[in-house]
């Protein structure tokens, strides 16, 4: 797997986590990622899905949604199609649409299935840092309207016969490594060697 540094300066805004499946998370000052697991006290953390959507299946399947990624980029696209102030600050807080991370200067969608994301700090040794595994793209859900009515259609890229053929609601994640993640830490990217474009997951 090859390591690379983002082309434009990648970092991260915000980090959120909530204990309870509210929509929206709470901002903190750091999240404790814990391998193999997800982030410590987030109602998400398992090694079988812990979405209440996918609770009742059985066995219960891995959970490849440990930890929800979105880049501030689309978030900002997004806002300025709202029609109010109080919807653009709404949709725009930290952890708003119940993503743990929001990111600044990467392009997450285009990446495939199966990269990392080493999140890198003046006080992390080498090494040492926490490593995320990108496994698919978030499907965006009826909960979004809930949220903002009308809101989720933003987020579904369609063609001329309404196909959905872009889902733009971030991506989703597995901790690989664990470690600390907070504001302003840098990301670097590995990327395997075969590109697999990332599906819904």
């Amino acid at each position: 797997m090859a390591s690379q540094q983002s082309p434009t300066p990648s970092r991260v805004l915000s980090v959120a986590t909530s204990a309870s499946h509210n929509f929206s998370k709470t901002a903190l000052s750091s999240i404790k990622l814990i391998a193999n697991i997800g982030i410590e006290g987030d109602c998400h953390a398992g090694e079988t899905v812990q979405h209440r959507s996918r609770q009742h299946i059985k066995p219960p399947p891995a959970n490849l949604r440990q930890v929800h990624i979105i880049p501030i980029e689309i978030l900002q696209n997004i806002a300025s199609k709202l029609l109010t102030d109080a919807m653009r600050q709404q949709l725009l807080a930290p952890g708003a649409l119940g993503q743990n991370i929001t990111t600044e200067g990467i392009d997450l969608l285009s990446l495939g299935s199966g990269t990392e994301l080493h999140f890198m700090g003046d006080d992390v040794t080498p090494g040492e840092e926490a490593v995320l595994f990108l496994t698919g793209l978030r499907n965006p859900c009826p909960q979004i309207d809930r949220f903002q009515a009308g809101l989720k259609n933003h987020f579904l890229v369609r063609d001329q016969n309404r196909q959905i053929i872009q889902r733009l609601a971030g991506v989703m994640t597995t901790v690989k490594q664990g470690g600390i993640i907070k504001p302003g830490m840098r990301l670097q990217i590995a990327k395997p060697s075969t590109h697999t474009p990332l599906k819904a997951v």
